[in-house]
C-alpha cells in the first residue's frame, strides 16, 4: 500500500497514484487489415481474451483498411484471439423487415470475411504494454 508522508508535498503521491491506476493492464494496438490484398473498409476487429484470462477485451472500427484501439479502450496484456467482421453489400434488394413499412426496400448485405476470421477465428495476437501493431492479412480462399 501507498504511504505518502506528511511532511512530502502530496502531489508526487497524486501523481504516482495516478500513473498505477492509468496502467490498468491495458495496452493501444493499431494495424492493417486486408481480405485478399484489398482493405477492409467499414468493419469491425476484437480482441477477445485467450483461454479465459482475466484481463480486458477490446473492439474498434476498420477504416479504410487501418484500425486503432487506445490503451484506455486497448485489449489487456496478454495472449488473444481475434475476430473479424465485414458485411458488405450484395447489390440484391429485399423487402425490409418489420417494422419498418411494407414498402422499404433495402440493399442485402452479408458477412465478407470468411467464418476462420471471425466466428469461428483462428488469428490470435499477443498483447504487450504500450503500443502494439498487428497487421492481418487475410485470405478468402
Amino acid at each position: 500500500m501507498l504511504k505518502c508522508q506528511k511532511h512530502l508535498s502530496w502531489w508526487p503521491c497524486v501523481i504516482l497514484l495516478a500513473a498505477t491506476v492509468g496502467c490498468s493492464g491495458r495496452a493501444s494496438v493499431s494495424g492493417n487489415v486486408t481480405l485478399d490484398g484489398q482493405p477492409i473498409d467499414g468493419g469491425t476487429i476484437s480482441f477477445i481474451p485467450a483461454d479465459n484470462a482475466k484481463v480486458s477485451a477490446a473492439w474498434g472500427k476498420i477504416e479504410g483498411g487501418r484500425y486503432s484501439i487506445r490503451a484506455g479502450e486497448g485489449p489487456g496484456i496478454g495472449p488473444h484471439r481475434v475476430e473479424i467482421r465485414w458485411s458488405r453489400k450484395t447489390g440484391r434488394k429485399i423487402p425490409a423487415l418489420p417494422p419498418a413499412s411494407p414498402n422499404e426496400i433495402i440493399e442485402q448485405v452479408m458477412e465478407a470475411v470468411p467464418t476462420q476470421y471471425n466466428a469461428q477465428s483462428e488469428l490470435k495476437a499477443e498483447i504487450k504494454a504500450g503500443e502494439n501493431t498487428v497487421n492481418f492479412e487475410l485470405q478468402s480462399r
